[in-house]
């Protein structure tokens, strides 16, 4: 998976290339990538679009990966398949570790119709070394 990232040399390709390789290598069923506070070429986007102020301030939250039941939140929306997720992961995205002062640009939401999938009794410790992957690879949207 990072090696996709890392072998991605169009920055604007990274989002994409980030969800598919999450959905391959950890055969995640639902992937979502929102991103704000981008470089002006990549503003219009499709992964900048469609995130509120509450959306922002929500992942602004999270010091760690939220995993448990959809509970209905906007970022739970942005997922796309043909079952409605049942447990989700939600992982900000910033400068440095999740638990890091720094202010979220971004949110991963992993998904998958399986309700015993993410739970909030699992370990977060790969979770957290994904955001970390996924943030600082995506930093050169920034």
């Amino acid at each position: 998976w990072t090696c996709d990232m890392v072998g991605t040399h169009n920055p604007a390709q990274l989002p994409e290339a980030l969800a598919t390789g999450l959905q391959r290598h950890f055969d995640v069923p639902q992937v979502a990538l929102r991103l704000w506070d981008v470089a002006e070429p990549y503003q219009s986007e499709p992964f900048t679009q469609g995130v509120s102020a509450d959306a922002r301030s929500f992942a602004g939250s999270l010091t760690a990966p939220y995993c448990g039941p959809n509970v209905g939140v906007e970022p739970e929306n942005w997922l796309h398949g043909d079952a409605k997720a049942q447990s989700v992961v939600l992982m900000p995205l910033r400068a440095g570790p999740l638990d890091s002062e720094s202010p979220a640009w971004g949110l991963l939401v992993l998904g998958s119709p399986d309700s015993a999938r993410f739970g909030a009794d699992m370990n977060t410790d790969l979770l957290e070394r994904i955001g970390e992957i996924a943030a600082s690879v995506l930093n050169r949207l920034r």
